[in-house]
């Protein structure tokens, strides 16, 4: 048995060594998905953010690598460059909303910030505030820590995301209104904590432990194309053999929990928490930019989900709620539709994703120059 015991610890060693040596220089140790992003941290005032002065690639869903630039301030930018409070040679715009905005899987120059940014780069300078998860209480938080601040902006777009009802619903405050982090509102139990922390280490420093990790990821996102392919294939009332991808990956695209609330009773009954709390922060943004003195737009938009289903509630909601509460409103529903809507979200989506690829973020630009009036 001791023999054994001084095996084991001989062959670790060896790993150890060969790993802090070798390997960790090489592809084989490269795996986007385990990276720490210590870029992306937590906000005592907002929840989370990016930190100031960033230039960094990033994967999105595992495969699209994008350039991350942020600015003085961490809003995503076209450079790392330092953000005044005030703008005397030019008006300021403010893009605030979540991930769709802050451009995943784009670089810059194809977000809605970055093709504003060039289009109106003689009169305007465009401010990206957005990140991915965030929501109208963190909307409202960050835009009131930056106009405290002393930060100036003449005109803010808002971008309100199918999501962003469902993510309020796990948005919590503690007795100052203060936003409380995911983790601290859901903390694992100590032996859990010890038990990843064990893991991760075994997994960063050991070649044969990364190997199984390695193996262990492959054949989860196996089972979860399985399942998924099944799921397709009842839907289709298919052989599970003749689903092809296509009709697979456009069932993930259509099939995202947190869109179904948009065009199902029964969803949209469990959200109503959300939706008082989203109303509540929307009213208490538009009134701060009021106050400032900020023209300001509501602009919303469908997932493939509302685009394929259809949408009961999101946008008949939103338009009535800007009506009662004197907020310029824009919905952009109109300019995503055709003929052949499975074709039209294949075309202008990142595939597999619900996040819009270059052509859909056009399409949004293109109807933010008709409908607002920049100059």
């Amino acid at each position: 048995m001791r023999k054994y015991i001084l095996l084991i610890i001989s062959v670790l060693l060896i790993d150890l060594i060969l790993s802090s040596l070798i390997l960790k220089k090489t592809k084989f140790w490269v795996n986007s998905s385990w990276e720490n992003k210590w870029w992306r941290i937590s906000s005592q005032v907002y929840h989370h953010k990016i930190l100031p002065n960033i230039k960094k690639k990033e994967k999105w869903g595992g495969k699209i690598e994008r350039e991350l630039i942020t600015n003085s301030i961490g809003f995503r930018d076209k450079e790392v460059r330092k953000i005044e409070k005030v703008n005397l040679d030019k008006k300021r715009i403010l893009l605030i909303g979540d991930s769709f905005i802050e451009g995943v899987g784009l670089n810059y120059e194809n977000t809605i910030s970055g093709l504003l940014d060039e289009y109106l780069k003689d009169d305007y300078e465009v401010l990206n505030s957005a990140v991915g998860s965030y929501s109208p209480s963190i909307y409202y938080k960050k835009t009131k820590h930056y106009l405290d601040q002393g930060y100036k902006f003449d005109q803010a777009l808002i971008f309100l995301d199918v999501s962003d009802v469902f993510d309020e619903l796990f948005i919590k405050f503690n007795a100052d209104g203060e936003i409380l982090t995911y983790e601290e509102t859901k903390q694992r139990s100590v032996p859990k904590k010890l038990f990843y922390a064990t893991g991760k280490i075994l997994r960063d420093n050991f070649s044969i432990f990364r190997f199984v990790y390695m193996l262990s990821d492959r054949t989860e996102i196996i089972k979860n194309y399985i399942k998924l392919k099944l799921k397709t294939s009842k839907e289709l009332n298919k052989s599970f053999f003749n689903t092809t991808r296509d009709e697979v990956i456009f069932y993930r695209m259509t099939h995202i929990d947190r869109g179904f609330w948009t065009y199902n009773v029964e969803k949209f009954s469990k959200i109503s928490k959300g939706l008082e709390q989203s109303e509540k922060y929307l009213i208490k943004l538009f009134n701060l930019l009021n106050k400032n003195n900020v023209k300001s737009t509501l602009i919303i938009y469908p997932w493939p989900t509302q685009i394929f289903y259809g949408d009961k509630y999101h946008e008949k909601h939103w338009k009535k709620f800007a009506q009662i509460n004197k907020i310029n409103f824009l919905s952009t529903y109109n300019v995503f539709k055709s003929e052949d809507n499975k074709q039209f979200i294949f075309d202008n989506f990142i595939y597999g994703d619900v996040h819009w690829n270059n052509k859909g973020t056009k399409i949004i630009f293109e109807e933010l120059l008709k409908r607002i009036n920049f100059f």
